[in-house]
């Protein structure tokens, strides 16, 4: 008969929820969304320098940096279940919802934003109901537990 060994912190191991999973993907994706904006405002920094835009490039790049580095560090907490994360994910969700909606309003262009903000809306509900959603179940409140 074999007897299976297990490993002396082998019963502190958690199973990752799916829906967790998924959501440390998106976050991710979103960060790396963010990395890209960063990485673009220096890259063509000269020429943001030059054109009438309504923010400065060090805003744009700002914005990025900030957002690829919270998406970095909500995707690992996420995805080694830290105990915080359910209050700082929903946080963070909150206020990327708050910063992309002054962001809209501020930036961009009036005739863009009166076609444009029902979906944007739809979206933001969407987005938020499932952050939050997804990080109070059952599964979700043990796996950060």
């Amino acid at each position: 008969m074999l007897r299976k060994t297990s490993l002396p912190d082998e019963s502190l191991s958690k199973d990752r929820p799916r829906m967790i999973t998924f959501l440390s993907i998106l976050i991710f994706l979103i960060s790396l969304f963010h990395l890209l904006k960063l990485s673009q405002a220096i890259i063509q920094w000269d020429i943001l320098s030059t054109i009438p835009l309504t923010v400065s490039p060090l805003y744009l790049a700002a914005d990025g940096l900030v957002w690829w580095v919270s998406g970095l560090i909500l995707t690992w907490a996420l995805w080694t279940g830290q105990s915080w994360t359910r209050k700082i994910g929903l946080s963070l969700a909150l206020i990327f919802a708050a910063t992309f909606w002054i962001d809209l309003i501020w930036i961009t262009e009036p005739d863009i934003l009166q076609t444009r903000w029902l979906i944007n809306l739809v979206f933001t509900v969407l987005g938020l109901s499932a952050m939050f959603i997804i990080l109070n179940t059952a599964s979700s409140r043990d796996f950060f537990n």
